[in-house]
């Protein structure tokens, strides 16, 4: 039952991203007290809405059974900053969350689609050398006082608790969806330095050939 009822809350962060996207759209801020719980109410009628004979929620998670932890993070985060104007994850915890996204999706995907002769999914199952990383990783983290280390924490929580459709450790960490949007946000991080380190060299250039026609 409470998986079932856990199913629901990726979906309705989805639903409430959207619709503090049309608020702003229409010029009305979705941050405050009065309007986010107005915007909440609608995103939750909205992920129950019936369509079909199966809640809209329901659909979503057709198109992909488990939405992993981080990818949960993240889409709460942003709910968060758009209501309150303030980050639970900083920019550290979030691009630890890219690169943990990407890395993760390069080293289960290709393998388990075929390349090469391990899939890399069957270490999902109970006590495993991917248990050991995470907890590696975490305690990495904590160390930095990098705030993903909360994220990775609640993904081992979830996963005793068993709040995912599935059993495999794996889903509750990596899924399609944040590889695609980790791979997309660090693509964009790095163009954004290739541009900044071409802005200045080009403004070193200008510096340059401005002092010495003074000269």
């Amino acid at each position: 039952m409470i998986t079932f009822a856990f199913s629901f809350l990726f979906p309705f962060l989805v639903s409430l991203l959207v619709v503090q996207s049309v608020a702003k759209n229409v010029k009305k801020a979705p941050q405050g007290w009065r309007m986010t719980p107005i915007l909440a109410l609608i995103s939750g009628i909205l992920a129950l809405l019936p369509v079909g004979g199966l809640p809209l929620a329901r659909w979503l998670i057709g198109m992909n059974a488990n939405f992993s932890f981080p990818l949960l993070a993240i889409a709460f985060n942003k709910a968060w900053e758009n209501a309150t104007g303030s980050r639970v994850l900083d920019h550290n915890a979030s691009m630890a969350s890219w690169i943990f996204g990407l890395a993760l999706g390069l080293a289960l995907y290709p393998m388990a689609l075929g390349l090469g002769g391990f899939d890399p999914y069957g270490l999902g199952w109970g006590l495993s050398w991917l248990f050991a990383f995470l907890a590696m990783a975490t305690i990495v983290l904590l160390l930095m006082k990098n705030r993903f280390a909360v994220v990775l924490i609640a993904c081992i929580l979830a996963y005793d608790l068993h709040l995912l459709e599935s059993a495999n450790l794996w889903d509750y960490l990596v899924d399609p969806f944040f590889v695609f949007l980790s791979f997309g946000a660090l693509s964009n991080r790095l163009i954004g330095l290739l541009r900044k380190v071409l802005s200045d060299r080009k403004g070193m250039n200008g510096n340059g050939q401005e002092t010495a026609s003074t000269g």
